[in-house]
């Protein structure tokens, strides 16, 4: 009875060890992506948003952009993730913008936005501008986070966002270099928008079972279990 009843324990330690030895699945972040351009403007005019970066299209372009009064060059976005070290990223740029939105211009050499994420650190995101003006009012290269500028100043018709950064309720983090939104009436132009975090960390994978070091470790456990019981039972034979 003592025999059987170590025995028995002894395998389902064993059991258990083995159990924990399965491969787990990697679970990864689906929340990074990007896009270039998302628009709505009077008489119905809508665009986006386009193009379109994932994890399942990690790049994407397009050559140039005419929606209403909105035009724009070279559009490109990009998302990466690295689960082995934990990061991922997502990037938007927009060239030659040139807008008008309630008879106020606004154009761009360049609306760049980024956001950057690593496992167990704050995501983070940022905005450049090159050339940009409103109203012939230069902006900023490097704009702090939620900059608002309203224009016109007194009696204020559109209000521009510069590097708008939204904390999301998944956790995740949204950079909108630039997002013009008209104050009185139809208008909302996005350009440039990131979307990253938190980034995930793959797991340590566990001890392979059915070979190498796994399976040595699990002989030894049962081969240590036999000589433990007949060690004892010579004892009692004694």
């Amino acid at each position: 009875m003592f025999f059987g009843r170590t025995f028995a324990v002894s395998m389902a330690a064993v059991s258990t060890l083995l159990m924990g030895m399965t491969s787990t699945a990697h679970a990864r972040s689906t929340t990074v992506n990007a896009f270039g351009a998302q628009i709505s403007l009077p008489l119905g005019i809508t665009f986006g948003p386009a193009p379109v970066a994932n994890l399942g299209n990690p790049t994407a372009s397009l050559a140039s952009l005419s929606v209403g009064t909105v035009s724009t060059g070279v559009i490109g976005v990009e998302v990466e993730q690295n689960t082995t070290v934990g990061t991922e990223a997502a990037r938007a740029s927009v060239d030659g913008l040139s807008a008008t939105l309630l008879g106020i211009g606004i154009s761009a050499g360049a609306i760049q936005s980024e956001c950057t994420a690593t496992t167990g650190l704050p995501t983070t995101g940022s905005t450049s501008l090159a050339n940009a003006q409103v109203l012939g009012i230069s902006l900023a290269a490097n704009p702090a986070p939620n900059t608002v500028i309203q224009i016109p100043p007194l009696l204020p018709l559109i209000e521009v966002r510069l590097n708008e950064q939204i904390n999301n309720p998944n956790g995740s983090l949204t950079v909108h270099g630039m997002h013009v939104i008209a104050l009185s009436g139809v208008g909302d132009i996005i350009l440039s928008s990131s979307t990253c975090g938190p980034a995930t960390l793959d797991p340590v994978d566990p001890v392979p079972l059915a070979s190498g070091a796994g399976l040595y470790l699990a002989l030894g456990l049962v081969a240590a279990g036999g000589g433990t019981l007949l060690m004892r039972r010579r004892r009692q034979l004694v």
